[in-house]
């Protein structure tokens, strides 16, 4: 490992570089306008281009979700209907929110869903043979509960049941374990072992949970993706202009290799940008080289309808949508887990891994249904005498030198972190690096003053916010997964914005994004990188030297955005001091004074 101090430290480097500039940067006034005209510059380095989703009924105020977010949340859980008309409907039933019609009546509206029965036929063309349109125009159209007659159909049902209070407004440890379209796993969770399994089964539900999620799709609607596409309207703002030029220019929803792909019209979107969910497992950018700007994302259902909440240091919930699928039992989770983990090691090691585990006992020992009058010496959960099974005293024995002098004879290890104590001497040769996203920081700012009702950045914070923000942070860190992105990354300066300056916008706002993780086990190889890895949350780039926090990643962004031009010599510092273990490309730097010494040459 470097030693820090032979490397020159980043404020060092930055208030360098701040004192050597010949001009001080001036400060400048300008008018809304102007501002407006930078914020657009801005927007096109963003990560993703989407819409606020929806405003509080009471308050007015926007909850801080992105709209083909909550539609596909609401869709999913309309799968239990076992109805495509009713799917179809949750699919679009906020179709014009991204026009932004407000008008003002008794208070202001915001105009929202297809109200004419001609754009209905118009964009579920290609379904007349097999749907009822009708039946989807009326399920879509009167989605709001009638408080007169109290009649509310099905999307009123899910918006207005345990799924969108669980996941929007209230805390899920108040919830029971399965309730309308959300369910809730409590798991047990102290020490490092068990939140390392924690990780590891987030990551294994949410390939899981994009398998279901597709199955049921491709049941109900013939497909297993569903793609949003917002398309520019040309400035236009009623609803009814939108609805002329939807049939003009005979938009429609289609269906292309599987995937449904939905145009939605934006009032403020100045290019095509798209929102896929998917079945796979990673989230994939889309990135357009020639005009430097990600067009798109795919984002896994199951990370799109799914996450962690931790109630204290010790319990955490699995919470997810209901899709009619119901719960995915614990046990069948790790069995798969460990089938994963299995297939990764070689086959001498796979004859042995795993034989002395008991699923039954780690998923009772999760869940805090397993009694035992002795503590596990890991975490203080009911544990087993390891002197009572041999296959366990030979898995700990001789591994780690403080390890073993924990486990003298009569020590108790729980089942759970028995199989993280496992997981981690199989994988001890390579490493094994996990963290759980956490929730991005944004500090919003609006785009356009135009709109009346969003005039404060004052948002409400809910669990779909949550669950929103964290797939932001996981946005930010698969830009180094991006084979497009990296390939032209070493030498351009331009792609550095993504990296050193990130935004994304939901307008009518956009906002600067700090991306978090809560890191698990991110350590190199022969290590035990679980126990001697400490569980740190808040941090930007976990690093081998030290972690970056968001209060040191806020200092790079400044000087950055005032030095755009040194983004690749910044990267590369942000390399040397920290030494990030993932999340930072490679770069190429040129090193200064190849010139000077051809020209002696010749």
């Amino acid at each position: 490992m470097k030693e820090i101090g032979k490397v020159k430290r980043l404020d060092e480097f930055l208030t360098i570089k701040r004192n050597s500039s010949k001009s001080k940067d001036k400060s400048v006034t300008s008018s809304r306008t102007q501002q407006a005209e930078t914020l657009n510059q801005e927007s096109s380095f963003a990560l993703i281009k989407g819409t606020i989703a929806r405003t509080d009924r009471v308050s007015g105020l926007p909850h801080l979700d992105e709209l083909t977010h909550h539609l596909i949340s609401v869709a999913t859980a309309s799968l239990k209907f076992n109805s495509p008309e009713t799917t179809l409907a949750a699919l679009i039933h906020d179709y014009y929110k991204p026009v932004f019609d407000f008008r003002k009546e008794n208070r202001w509206k915001w105009y929202h869903y297809i109200t004419n029965q001609k754009t209905y036929v118009q964009l579920l063309s290609e379904f007349k043979d097999s749907i009822n349109v009708f039946n989807v125009a009326r399920i879509s159209q009167w989605h709001h509960p009638n408080y007169k007659t109290r009649e509310c159909n099905e999307i009123c049902q899910i918006e207005n049941s345990k799924l969108i209070s669980a996941l929007e407004t209230s805390l899920p440890f108040a919830l029971p374990q399965r309730d309308d379209y959300v369910i809730i796993q409590h798991l047990r969770v102290p020490g490092k072992y068990r939140v390392f399994l924690l990780a590891l089964l987030k990551e294994m539900l949410s390939r899981e949970l994009s398998k279901e999620y597709a199955k049921r799709f491709q049941k109900i609607l013939g497909v297993s993706r569903i793609r949003y596409e917002y398309r520019p309207v040309q400035g236009l703002r009623r609803v009814e202009d939108v609805g002329k030029l939807i049939q003009e220019n005979d938009w429609k929803i289609e269906i292309k290799e599987n995937t449904m792909i939905i145009p939605l019209p934006s009032r403020f979107h100045k290019e095509v940008f798209y929102f896929e969910y998917y079945e796979g497992s990673e989230i994939v950018l889309d990135v357009d080289t020639k005009a430097r700007m990600i067009r798109g994302v795919k984002v896994p259902f199951g990370m799109a309808l799914s996450t962690i909440y931790f109630a204290g240091a010790q319990d955490a919930y699995l919470v997810y949508v209901d899709a009619g699928n119901g719960l995915l039992p614990l046990d069948a989770l790790l069995g798969a887990l460990i089938e994963d983990l299995k297939r990764s090691l070689s086959k001498n090691k796979q004859k042995t891994a795993f034989n002395s585990i008991d699923i039954s006992k780690i998923t009772m020992s999760l869940t805090g249904e397993f009694e035992s009058d002795t503590m596990c010496v890991f975490c203080g959960e009911p544990g087993e005498s390891i002197s009572d099974n041999e296959k366990v005293k030979s898995i700990m024995a001789n591994k780690f030198t403080d390890t073993w002098l924990l486990l003298t004879h009569g020590a108790s290890v729980c089942p759970a972190c028995k199989l993280g104590f496992e997981i981690e001497e199989l994988f001890r040769a390579q490493g094994m690096n996990k963290y759980l996203a956490e929730e991005a920081i944004l500090e919003m700012r609006l785009i356009s003053t135009e709109i009346p009702i969003f005039r404060s950045e004052n948002f409400l914070r809910s669990i779909s916010s949550k669950i929103w923000l964290e797939l932001l942070s996981e946005v930010y860190y698969s830009l180094h997964k991006s084979k497009e992105l990296q390939k032209i990354t070493k030498k351009n300066e331009w792609t550095t914005a993504f990296y050193l300056n990130p935004k994304v916008v939901i307008y009518p706002y956009i906002a600067d994004m700090t991306p978090q993780v809560l890191s698990v086990a991110l350590r190199y190889s022969k290590k035990k990188f679980v126990l001697q890895s400490g569980i740190h949350s808040r941090v930007v780039f976990p690093g081998n030297e030290k972690d970056m926090t968001s209060e040191e990643f806020a200092i790079v962004r400044k000087f950055y955005s005032s030095h755009p031009s040194i983004g690749l010599n910044l990267v590369h510092r942000i390399k040397s001091v920290y030494n990030p273990i993932f999340g930072v490309p490679k770069v190429a730097i040129q090193r200064g004074g190849g010139s000077r010494a051809r020209k002696r040459k010749s």
